[in-house]
Order: C-alpha cells, then structure tokens, then sequence
C-alpha cells in the first residue's frame, strides 16, 4: 500500500521519490499544500476503502505521520 501511495505522489504531485522520506514535512519539504493532502485522502479511499476525516489530517506534518493514520 505504501509503495502504492508513493507511486501516486511521484506521479500525479511531480514529487521525486527520493525526496519521500519517513521524516519528511509535507509542507517544507516536499511543498505539499492541505489540497494536495485532501488528494492523497481521496486517493486512498478509492484505491483501498480507507476512508481519512479532514480532522485526521490536522495534525499531519511528515510523511511518517500522514502514514500512521492508515494503521
């Protein structure tokens, strides 16, 4: 699924693979912005039927983070 959603974020938001680290910020260092977070979430919904609340992306700042709300 990881690698799935890495994929996606190489692809679709132009994001270099290597720069896709568990301690990456969204933010800062992969210049994400909450839209491209709201993708990602629609993204896992119809890929793998996980469904992510906006107030679950509050608190996301890294990449580790945004992937510790799928467990």
């Amino acid at each position: 699924m990881v690698e799935k959603i890495m994929d996606y974020m190489v692809e679709t938001l132009q994001i270099e693979r290597d720069r896709i680290t568990p301690d990456a910020n969204l933010f800062d260092d992969l210049q994400l912005t909450s839209l491209d977070l709201v993708d990602i979430a629609m993204y896992i919904e119809e890929e793998f039927g996980i469904v992510l609340e906006e107030e679950d992306l509050t608190d996301v700042t890294t990449v580790q983070s945004f992937l510790s709300k799928l467990e």
